[in-house]
């Protein structure tokens, strides 16, 4: 399949390139044979990806190429938590996000608002690794509102993974559409 057939489909699916993002953009990273050798799967990830040229912004708010040994120091888990409320949208209103490492204890404490409620989870730390605990909290966390969205998750293998948002209806046609193994985050 063209990457222009995959590009078509995915917007079929609500999967769109951000506005800054060019076809040339995503030619700059992998051939167009490349694109069309592991079709979707490859293209899901690139727009997972977050630019530098565009000052760190996703190439697409809709999915999420996540490295799961990508934790550095302080700011990481709060990017995570506004990274999975980008997925969601408005389905998961998250402000004042904010992480703390304690090094010496092993922990860090990722808080944030939802609505009026103030939230503190603890995460381990463990060198670079995400607590995957982290990642089903959100999962709980979403589905608890008022909303038929659920994360989604496709395991790329080793330390890679993709993650997203949709409906029971746009989780069926992602699966069927692009024949990845897509399951629901949890």
């Amino acid at each position: 399949m063209t990457l222009y057939a995959q590009l078509d489909e995915l917007e079929r699916l609500g999967i769109v390139p951000g506005p800054k993002v060019t076809v040339a953009d995503l030619l700059a990273r992998h051939s167009e044979r490349g694109y069309e050798t592991d079709p979707f799967r490859l293209l899901l990830s690139v727009l997972g990806e977050e630019s530098s040229d565009l000052e760190r912004a996703p190439f697409c708010e809709r999915v999420w190429h996540l490295r799961v040994g990508s934790i550095a120091g302080p700011g990481d888990y709060a990017h995570i938590a506004r990274r999975m409320a980008a997925l969601a949208g408005d389905d998961l209103p998250i402000s004042d996000i904010h992480d703390e490492f304690d090094w010496a204890s092993g922990l860090v404490w990722l808080t944030f608002r939802l609505r009026d409620a103030e939230i503190a989870w603890p995460a381990r730390l463990r060198e670079h690794w995400i607590d995957p605990s982290i990642f089903s909290r959100f999962a709980a966390l979403l589905e608890a509102q008022d909303t038929t969205k659920r994360f989604t998750y496709l395991d790329l293998g080793g330390q890679d993974a993709l993650i997203g948002c949709a409906t029971p209806t746009q989780f069926t046609g992602m699966r069927r559409r692009t024949g990845l193994r897509f399951e629901w985050l949890g």
